[in-house]
């Protein structure tokens, strides 16, 4: 039995991207009807595995949010928030990923971006969907949530650059979701915008009981590489981007046993450095 079944699923739709072929189901019927409107460049008859999972909730009176939009990816929350516009952003962002270990334009890596204490730190997008289970604990950190769980790194400049977006969806979509769902809550999550300078990176520990410590720069980039989506397609000139990053980005480890412990610790050190 699907550990989801019991959220009242109403609509559901299939799809092909690339050579990835699921299908996404809601709550709520004009969410779906959003979907298949904004992906009907992608949209297949036969009915696929379902895949992605999004939870709507009805329009809450007076139009203020209190319960949140969620975005399941298997049976794991991959991005919770009261807006469901930022929920319909997260989950382009996320199909955009589907086809990304094809691409040669840029080295596709399975990381995300918080801020931490104010600082841009790249994470493995493992850990990403636990830091919002931190709940009010996260603003009190300095933690931005991440709303993107791959991010490009520019072959040229070895920067954090937005994912080039390729999806045959119409320019107009999240303004056409504004319309079908016609209310606003706060989003308070982290998506990539210009070219961005990463000021840390933190991997996980082989240690399982390691606390926060500097991590050396050969085990840094190995863990980047194990990342990465593309890197037989890039080739040596990704893997070289990927260097380039490591070099001058500071790199961190840590076991990962307390998501609250472990921002608490790498808080304290960015506040330190600055």
């Amino acid at each position: 039995m699907d550990k989801l079944d019991h959220l009242g699923w109403v609509v559901s739709s299939s799809f092909a991207i690339g050579d990835v072929r699921f299908a996404v189901r809601s709550t709520s019927p004009s969410f779906g009807a959003w979907l298949s409107q904004s992906l009907g460049a992608y949209e297949v008859e036969d009915v696929e595995p379902f895949l992605y999972s999004v939870v709507v909730p009805e329009p809450p009176p007076g139009g203020k949010a209190k319960e949140f939009c969620i975005l399941y990816k298997g049976s794991t929350a991959i991005i919770r928030t009261l807006d469901p516009i930022t929920l319909g952003r997260g989950l382009l962002a996320e199909l955009e990923g589907l086809g990304l270990h094809e691409r040669d334009d840029a080295v596709y890596v399975t990381a995300s971006i918080v801020d931490v204490a104010g600082v841009p730190t790249l994470i493995p997008s493992s850990i990403a969907p636990g830091l919002a289970k931190l709940g009010r604990r996260a603003g009190k950190l300095g933690v931005a949530i991440p709303g993107e769980l791959t991010v490009a790194i520019d072959m040229e400049t070895a920067s954090v650059v937005p994912v080039p977006r390729t999806l045959d969806v119409p320019d107009d979509a999240l303004e056409r979701l504004a319309d079908a769902c016609p209310w606003q809550g706060r989003d308070g999550l982290r998506f990539v915008g210009d070219a961005e300078t990463i000021r840390a990176f933190l991997v996980p520990a082989t240690d399982p009981e390691a606390s926060l410590q500097p991590a050396r720069k050969g085990f840094a980039l190995a863990n980047l590489a194990g990342w990465t989506l593309n890197l037989q397609v890039v080739g040596g000139r990704g893997l070289d981007a990927l260097g380039r990053f490591v070099e001058q980005t500071p790199a961190y480890q840590s076991a990962w046993t307390d998501t609250a412990e472990i921002m608490e610790q790498l808080a304290a050190t960015m506040k330190g450095r600055t």
